[in-house]
């Protein structure tokens, strides 16, 4: 994540994806095809495969699912400590 995420032109997306990309080693990102054609952009974890899988989308799920569970209890605690 540290590694890749200032590659992104985007300040906010490039954290998460490139956490995303280091999590399921695959390399996301890179090239992408918008109405207007073909803009190039950098790959994140580009010594992966950019083949992601039915299994890799369903482990994208989870993680997402683990990350709002995980804030939730955060902010819960945080919470409950100020109340």
């Amino acid at each position: 994540m540290m590694r890749d995420a200032r590659r992104l032109a985007s300040p906010n997306a490039g954290y998460p994806e490139a956490a995303m990309a280091g999590a399921l080693d695959r390399a996301l990102a890179g090239p992408r095809q918008y109405a207007g054609g073909v803009t190039e952009g950098d790959w994140l974890n580009q010594a992966a495969s950019a083949d992601a899988t039915a299994a890799d989308i369903r482990r994208s799920v989870r993680i997402t699912w683990a990350a709002w569970g995980l804030l939730f209890a955060l902010v819960l605690v945080i919470a409950i400590l100020l109340f």
